[in-house]
Parts: C-alpha cells; structure tokens; sequence
C-alpha cells in the first residue's frame, strides 16, 4: 500500500476529533439527535479548518447501519465505503472540474432514485461557488423541494459568490480559522502517537506556519519529518530544522532586534539584522516577523495576563513580558507604527535589505514618547511664557502655519526680547519658565497673551505711548474653544486676522485711534484680514460642509472684495453657471460664516488676471513661511514643547485636496 499523509491518515473520524469547531458540531449533533436534518447545508470557511471532512462524517452518521446517529461505528460497510469514497449513495461533485449546466441535469436526474442500500441520497458539492449561473438556476428547483431522504451539502471558501437565490434555500455554518494553541495540541498528540521526537517550541513554530490551518500545518510537519528522518526511519524535530525548512526568522534573533531598538543602541540592532539576513531570510520576512513581534510586546506590555491575546508557549510569554517592561507602551506603539510605514516601502524598493536597515536605525533611534501629563506641564509652562512676555510687541503670531513634530527644528533664542522690552533672565527666571511678577499681567485678563494691533510699526523699544492718546476700545475676548473640538473643526474656529500679513509701508502711529469707515459706506466682513485668507476661510468651509454641492468652487480666484461684496473667478463657463445657480447658498453660508450680510458675484476670469493672482499668490505664501520661521511665538512653542517643524501651510492650501483647512 502507498505511502498516505499525515493529513489523510489523521483526518478527523468523528465529532469529537474535529478541533476548533465546537460551534458546528454541537449544531450538527443536535439536528441529527433530534432529527431535524435540513435539505441543504452550506459550510464556509477558509482552507483546511474542515469543511469536507463534516460533509464526510455528517454522510457517515446519516448512512452508519446503526444511523441516524452521532456516533457512527466505522465499521460498518456504509461507513467504510464512505471513507474509502466508493458509496454509490454519498456522492462527491468537484464543482471547479463540473461547472456547466449538464453537470447540474446529471445531478437532477440521478436524486430521483432513492438511497440503496443506504438510507439517505447524498451529494457532497466541493468549491460549489465555481458553479455557473445557469447551473445555479437550473438547481433552484430541486434544490427547494428535493425528494425525501435527500441531501446537499455544499462547501466553499467564498461564499459572497455564490447567488442569494441559493444561499436562502441552506441553511449556512461559518467554520473558522483554528486556534495556534489547538493546532500544536493536535501536532504534539500525532508526534507522541508516530513516534517523533520534537520541542514544543518547534510545535509553535509549526503551528504558526499553518496560519489557522490544520490541513496546511500537517503538511508542513510531514514535509519537517522527512527531512529529519534518519536510516533508521526515526525522526527528531528540533528548533534549528524547522527553521531551517520553513525559512523562518530566528525568534532568539527577533528578541535581540527588538532589545537593541529599545535600549537605543542601532549597532548592536544592525548586527543581529545581518544574522537574520545572511541565512537567506528575505528582508520582507525579517521584518514582518519583527512586526509581529512588536505586536505581542505592546499587547503583553498593556495586558500581560490577558487570555487569548497571545499565541505562544508560556516560557515565551515570560520572556516577551520580561522584554516588554524595558519600555513604556507608549513607544512600543510608535515603533510599531514606524514599522509599518517602513514595510511599504519594501515591496518596491531595489534594496529591501537596507530599507530595513534603515527602518531598525530608526525604531532604535526613536526617542521616549512623553505622556499625557507630561505634555499638559509643557502646555501649562507654554501659556505661562507666553503670557509672561514670549510675545515681542512687533511680532507676528504662527497665523495659518501649521507645526508638527517632524522636520528641522528652529529654536527661539535665548536673547529673545520680551513684552514691552523686558528680557528674560536665568537670575529672575529661576525654572526657565516662570519671569518676575511685575512683567506678568493679571491673570484675569484673557486678552493677555493676544499679539498688538496688526498695523503698529515694529519696535522693541519700551518708550511709552502718549498720554493723551485715544486708545481703542477692547472687546471682549471670546471664550476659548475646546482644544480637541478645535481640531476636529478647525473651520468653525472664531474668525480672528492673520498675522501673516505684510505690514503696510505706511499707517497710523501706536496708539493712535482707529479711524472710522466714511458714513454710508458698506460692512466690511472679516474683519480686516486680507481678501485672500477670506476667499481661502470661505472656499474651506463651503466645500467642507458640501464638496458635491459646491464642487465648482475648486479652483476659483478670488476678483477682490468690495465691502460686503465677494468677487469670485471661473475659467470657464460651466463652473459660472453651477455657481450662479448655487448663489443663494453661498450667500447665506458667507453671512453666516462673516456674521454680516454677504453678497456673491460669479465671472469669468480673465487669463492675464489668473497669471497675476498666481504670482501675487505664490509670493504672498512665501512671504507667510518666512514670517512664520522668523515669528517668536511659534519658536518659542518649539524650545517649550521640544517639537520640530515639517510643514507650514497657509489657510486655505488644502482645501482642495479634501474639503477641510488643517
């Protein structure tokens, strides 16, 4: 007799052996105990978790001399025909060798005669999704009212392709994949029984390979054995041989990886990545294993006791908890992360090796992430500075840039002139942060830390304004929004002025009082910022409320702003005309959005007036980059909260990739 598999000689002979299923076969048994056998059955799954071996033990209690039972006997000439698949009335359909509508006619004309000598007619259809439609059709029927001790049953991997029309006539059981722990229980228990010598780390390893497969893990560990085999027929599996087969990555050499990122030492990781490598291990392998291993650290780090969490043996749980301690779970996660991005990078690279190379470097060179404590003291001792004199009274605020946490740093100086003159001293500034109380105003005051009056001349010097000079009347100051709905909804943020804009070459003196707009003449809307911030504020929040309504504002100009009047450029016609009809909206969202009544004009925009827009705009967003590097509040937030700038965008600049104003 020929040799047979690991996978055939230990297929599952009854309900009890079948392992990681318990929520079919319990259905099962008890519609065979209680006799309410369906018609039609439809098992799902992914490969090898069992889906023919129920059809076969389900043909098996039915059709066992001792049936309808859930134990059948094997023994019995139905059972032993079953098994050997030489039943005249169990019948096996491969669907994906059978798929046109004669192979279905056969199928309708053989269920008419009754089961012989058995007691039921049944038709096992594999891969029943390869069918085609008209097969499907022609199955409807019979597949409703079939005859009486008739059966189908249909397995499949994708069921989403087989027709509602027919899944509504079975009834369906979902199988899953098959958890590592009883995959290498059922492994371990074939080894004991066949004689073969193996580590339960090499069980582990096994198991993971099948990736919830029992199908796939046994025929991995037959493929181990014969390898391991000797003259003698005996075999001994160690850790080394199924490395060495499977192409698997060293775990030992994984942990030391993940040792030297997180004590920070990027030689000592660079080592162990080129002993994962020279093995002939592909880059991409190394680091999805490393991956994963990142996963189990930050899971076990945040729950170590957790049950279900990590598939492993309990020596390795010791190790990765033990591992995991070495850090906090806050920069296991951002490693993980970094990781992530690394890996898709390696799929098209020309050099993976050193895309990896580079990715280990980086998680071994990624600073401690602070917590959410810490971050809040740095936000106190910001706002403290700030309020204290980190302003200069001819400084511009950060306006539309934005700072993140990546990218070169500038740092404010250290000489860096205070409010009103003073200068922060190491003497009077004991902890870096905190300056004396007279340059400190009253903690009542909001308007505090708000930057001068946009037009004032630029001057450090603390010469005071005329006594006899009318100084403007302050608002109120509204209150401040919640940090996180802020950034939820930048959009809806109160409208205040940049403080980007260029400073005129002429205006009225410091503390001279702001003159009033001529009688008669029409509201002015957004409060004195420049057209452009109030085009972008505008485009921003009608397509963030809604892009399909008012598509055609993407890639408008702006013709200027008279007033209350809002001049708006299309090129091209079409766009005029979709605007002109959305007219009323756009004038009620501007009324809204200004808190004046707004009025919207659609032209077509001239070539030559695009060009120079473009120019006049291009030269207005680098004049805006520059004053946001060289502006005191925004180095001042870099030094205090330690961050980096990577990007500075103006309002408005990604309103059309998406809709919102970051």
């Amino acid at each position: 007799m020929s040799y047979q598999v690991i996978a055939r000689k230990w297929r599952p002979q009854s309900f009890d052996e079948v392992s990681g299923q318990a929520h079919v076969t319990t259905a099962l048994r008890n519609a065979i105990r209680s006799d309410r056998i369906p018609h039609a059955m439809l098992l799902t799954g992914p490969r090898g978790v069992g889906k023919t071996t129920l059809a076969r033990l389900i043909a098996r209690c039915l059709n066992c001399e001792k049936g309808p039972t859930i134990e059948p006997c094997g023994s019995c000439p139905p059972c032993t025909e079953i098994t050997e698949g030489r039943s005249t009335d169990v019948q096996e359909i491969d669907a994906a060798s059978r798929t046109g509508i004669d192979d279905m006619r056969e199928v309708i004309e053989s269920i008419r005669y009754a089961a012989a000598p058995g007691k039921y007619r049944i038709f096992i259809v594999d891969e029943v999704h390869m069918l085609s439609v008209p097969a499907f059709n022609a199955l409807l029927k019979t597949l409703e009212e079939p005859p009486p001790r008739s059966l189908f049953v249909f397995a499949t991997t994708n069921p989403e392709k087989i027709p509602f029309t027919v899944l509504s006539r079975c009834q369906r059981h979902d199988l899953r994949r098959i958890a590592l722990t009883t995959v290498g229980d059922r492994l371990a228990e074939i080894c004991a029984s066949e004689g073969i010598s193996i580590s339960p780390a090499a069980v582990a390893s096994i198991a993971r390979e099948g990736d919830g497969s029992m199908r796939d893990a046994q025929t991995l560990l037959d493929q181990i054995v014969a390898y391991s085999s000797g003259q003698d027929g005996t075999a001994e599996i160690t850790d080394e041989v199924v490395a060495d087969v499977l192409d698997l990555v060293d775990r030992r050499v994984l942990r030391e990886i993940a040792l030297a990122c997180i004590e920070g030492d990027a030689a000592r990781a660079l080592e162990h990545v080129t002993k994962a490598t020279s093995g002939g291990s592909e880059a991409r392998r190394v680091a999805d294993a490393l991956l994963e291993l990142l996963r189990d650290l930050t899971v076990l780090r945040v729950a170590p006791e957790g049950e279900g969490l990590f598939e492993g043996t309990d020596e390795e749980r010791a190790e990765l908890i033990e591992l995991a301690g070495k850090t906090e779970p806050a920069r296991l996660r951002r490693m993980f992360r970094a990781l992530v991005r690394e890996i898709e990078d390696l799929s098209w690279a020309p050099q993976p090796t050193a895309v990896l190379e580079m990715a280990v470097i980086r998680l071994a060179t990624m600073p401690s992430g602070d917590d959410v404590g810490q971050l809040l003291a740095r936000l106190d001792q910001l706002e403290r500075r700030l309020a204290a004199g980190g302003v200069p009274s001819s400084g511009g605020g950060s306006g539309g840039g934005r700072v993140s946490n990546r990218g070169p740093r500038r740092r404010a100086p250290d000489s860096a002139p205070a409010a009103g003159g003073a200068t922060r001293s190491a003497e009077n500034d004991v902890d870096g942060f905190d300056s004396p109380p007279a340059a400190r105003p009253a903690p009542s005051s909001p308007a505090a830390s708000v930057p001068p009056v946009r037009n004032a001349p630029a001057s450090t010097s603390d010469t005071p304004a005329p006594s006899n000079a009318a100084a403007p009347p302050r608002a109120a100051a509204p209150p401040t929004p919640d940090v996180d709905e802020a950034f939820d909804r930048p959009s809806e943020m109160p409208a205040e002025p940049s403080r980007f804009e260029e400073e005129p070459p002429s205006g009225p003196p410091a503390g001279a009082a702001t003159p009033k707009p001529p009688a008669g003449a029409p509201p002015t809307i957004g409060g004195g910022a420049p057209p452009d911030s109030i085009f972008d504020r505008f485009k921003a929040k009608a397509l963030e409320l809604d892009r399909s309504k008012f598509a055609s504002l993407d890639g408008t100009t702006l013709v200027g702003i008279e007033g209350n009047v809002i001049r708006i450029g299309a090129d091209a016609s079409f766009h005029v005309e979709r605007l002109r009809a959305r007219q009323p909206d756009l004038e009620s969202l501007a009324t809204q959005l200004f808190g004046k009544p707004t009025k919207i004009t659609v032209e077509i925009a001239s070539a030559n007036a695009a060009r120079e827009q473009s120019r006049e705009s291009r030269e207005y967003e680098r004049r805006q980059r520059q004053e946001a590097l060289n502006s005191e509040p925004v180095n001042l937030a870099i030094e205090v909260l330690k961050a980096e700038i990577v990007e500075i965008r103006p309002l408005g600049a990604n309103a059309g990739r998406g809709g919102r104003n970051d």
